[in-house]
C-alpha cells in the first residue's frame, strides 16, 4: 500500500509541475524558464502549504486542497485548448532536439537513469536513510520548520521516505533548465546545451539529485533567481519581482550562509536595476499597486521565516535551529580559508588521480596537500575551530564538483569579471563577496563544500560567455558533451 501511495504522490507532483509549466508558458516564459519556474513554484507552494498545516496541527487542509486542485487540473487538462497549448510547447522543442540529438539525448538518458535510481531507492529504502521526517503524530500547534524542511512533509506526513516524490531529481532538473536559460543570454542553443551538460554533470550535483537535500533545492532556487534577475532587467515586470523575492527567500535553510546569500542577491538586484534603468524603474513597477503589494506580503513573510524566528525567540531556542552559528576568523583566517576553498575546488575525480599515480607516479592529493602546507599551512594552525584540510576527488569518498570547475568555470568567472558586460561584472563581485564572507565567518570543515554548491551551479552559465562559437567549434562541443556524459555516468556509478 505504501508503494501505491508513493506512486500517487509522484503522479500528483508530475501533474502539478506540468500545470505550472503550462501556466508560465502562457505568461511569456521560455521553455527553459518555464521548466525551472514550474518546479520552483511547486516547491514554494507545497512548502508554504505544509508550514501552514504544521501550525494548524493537522495535515488535512493540505490533503483537501491538493485533492481539489488535482481534480480541477485534470478537468482543465481534458479541454482541447489546454492540450493544444502543451502540444505547441512540445512542438517548439522539436527543432532543437533535431539539431542537438546527441547532447539532448545525453541529458534525457541521464535524468531517466537518475529517476530509475530514485524509484529503486523508494521501493527498497536503505536502513540508513540520509533524512528521516517523522509522520504526523500528536498535536503540532505552534511548531515550526524551515522552508525546505517543510517541503519534505509532503511525503513525511504519510510516513514515506522524503525521496518518494523525487524532489532531489526535480531540483537537479531545475538547475539544468535555469542554466540553459541563463546561457542562452550569451550563446546559441548548441553551446548553451553544452554548458548545461557541464553543470548538471558536476558529481556533487548528481549525488544530491538522487536524494532530497536542502542544499540542492536551495541551489535550484538561487539559479532560478538569477533567471528572474535577467528577466527583470530586460522587462521589469512586477510579477517577476514577486517571484524573485519568493525564490530568493525560499533558498533560506539551516546553513550559515543561506541568509547572507539572500541579502547579496537582493543587493545585486538593486544595483543592476538602478545602473540599467535608474531609480524610476521601482516607481514604475511598484507605484499604484498597493492592492497587489499587500497580499504579496503574506507569502514573502512566510518564506522569509518570520514565523519561525518569532517562535524561536519566544521559546528561547537557537534562531533557525542554529543556522547562524558562525565564527569570526579575522582577515587572516578569511584569506587562509579562501585558499582552502580554491584548492578543494580542484577536483579532477578519483579515476584521474589514480591514472596520474599509475602513469607518472604523481599523487595529485599529495600535491594539493603540499601546496596547502606551503601556502597557508603555518597560518592555519592558529585558526579557531578549523579542521585538517583534505583534498576532494569525486569517487574516492566525498563528492566534489568535478574537473569543469577548475578547468572552465573558475577561469570563465575571472574572464567575465575582467572583460564581460556590466551584468556579469556585478555578478562576479557578488559571488566574490559571498565566497570571501564565507571564508571570513565560517570555520573550515571538510563538509563545507555545501557553501560552494550555489556558487558553482549558478555560475556555470558564464562559460557560455567565455567560449563563443569562434573559439569552440562543433567538434569541440561534441567532445565536451561526451566528457560530461562520462563524468555524469561515473558519478552515478560510484555513489558513496
Amino acid at each position: 500500500p505504501m508503494h501505491w501511495l508513493a506512486l500517487a504522490l509522484v503522479v500528483e507532483t508530475a501533474v502539478f509541475t506540468l500545470a505550472g509549466f503550462t501556466w508560465m508558458r502562457s505568461r511569456g516564459y521560455t521553455l527553459a524558464e518555464g521548466g525551472g519556474g514550474a518546479i520552483l513554484s511547486l516547491f514554494m507552494a507545497l512548502s508554504m502549504l505544509h508550514q501552514f498545516c504544521r501550525w494548524l496541527g493537522s495535515p488535512w487542509p493540505a490533503i483537501i486542497l491538493e485533492s481539489a486542485t488535482m481534480v480541477g487540473l485534470l478537468y482543465l487538462g481534458s479541454r482541447r485548448r489546454c492540450r493544444m497549448g502543451l502540444y505547441g510547447d512540445l512542438k517548439a522543442m522539436a527543432p532543437l532536439l533535431r539539431q542537438e540529438t546527441f547532447g539532448g539525448g545525453i541529458l534525457a538518458i541521464a535524468w531517466m537513469a537518475m529517476a530509475a535510481l530514485v524509484m529503486a531507492a523508494t521501493l527498497s529504502p536503505s536502513p540508513q536513510a540520509p533524512l528521516v521526517i517523522p509522520p504526523w503524530e500528536g498535536p503540532m500547534v505552534g511548531r515550526s520548520s524551515l522552508n525546505i524542511q517543510a517541503l519534505f512533509y509532503h511525503t513525511g506526513r504519510f510516513g514515506l521516505d522524503p525521496g518518494a516524490c523525487g524532489f532531489g531529481l526535480l531540483a537537479h532538473m531545475a538547475v539544468g533548465a535555469s542554466t540553459y536559460a541563463l546561457a542562452r543570454r550569451h550563446a546559441w542553443p548548441p553551446l548553451a546545451l553544452t554548458v548545461t551538460l557541464m553543470v548538471v554533470s558536476m558529481p556533487r550535483l548528481v549525488f544530491l539529485g538522487l536524494r532530497p537535500t536542502a542544499e540542492l533545492i536551495s541551489t535550484a532556487a538561487i539559479c532560478f533567481s538569477l533567471v528572474l534577475l535577467y528577466r527583470l532587467v530586460e522587462q521589469h515586470r512586477p510579477a517577476d519581482l514577486l517571484l524573485f523575492l519568493l525564490a530568493t527567500l525560499f533558498s533560506i535553510h539551516a546553513a550559515p550562509m543561506s541568509f547572507a546569500l539572500v541579502f547579496i542577491l537582493l543587493l545585486l538586484l538593486v544595483v543592476v536595476m538602478v545602473r540599467r534603468h535608474g531609480w524610476i524603474v521601482w516607481r514604475e513597477m511598484l507605484g499604484g499597486k498597493a492592492l497587489w503589494i499587500l497580499p504579496a506580503l503574506v507569502p514573502i513573510l512566510a518564506l522569509a521565516q518570520l514565523p519561525v524566528l518569532l517562535l524561536d525567540l519566544a521559546q528561547g531556542r537557537p534562531l533557525l535551529g542554529g543556522a547562524n552559528g558562525v565564527v569570526d576568523n579575522g582577515l587572516l583566517g578569511g584569506c587562509v580559508n579562501l585558499v582552502r576553498y580554491l584548492l578543494v575546488s580542484i577536483d579532477l575525480t578519483e579515476p584521474v588521480r589514480r591514472a596520474f599515480l599509475w602513469l607518472a607516479g604523481l599523487d595529485l592529493g599529495g600535491l594539493l596537500t603540499g601546496i596547502h602546507a606551503i601556502s597557508v599551512g603555518r597560518l592555519a594552525v592558529d585558526l579557531p575551530g578549523s579542521a585538517v584540510f583534505l583534498p576532494v576527488f569525486s569517487g574516492g569518498g566525498q563528492m566534489g564538483f568535478g574537473p569543469w570547475v577548475p578547468l572552465l568555470v573558475l577561469p570563465a568567472m575571472v574572464h567575465a569579471f575582467l572583460r564581460g558586460p556590466r551584468r556579469l561584472k556585478a555578478l562576479g563581485v557578488a559571488w566574490g563577496g559571498y565566497l570571501y564572507l564565507a571564508a571570513l565567518t565560517v570555520a573550515w570543515r571538510p563538509d563545507n563544500l555545501g557553501i560552494l554548491t550555489p556558487l558553482y551551479a549558478a555560475s556555470g552559465f558564464v562559460v557560455a560567455f567565455s567560449l563563443p562559437p569562434h573559439r569552440l567549434r562543433r567538434r569541440g562541443m561534441r567532445l565536451l558533451q561526451a566528457l560530461s556524459a562520462l563524468i555524469l555516468a561515473g558519478a552515478l556509478l560510484v555513489q558513496p
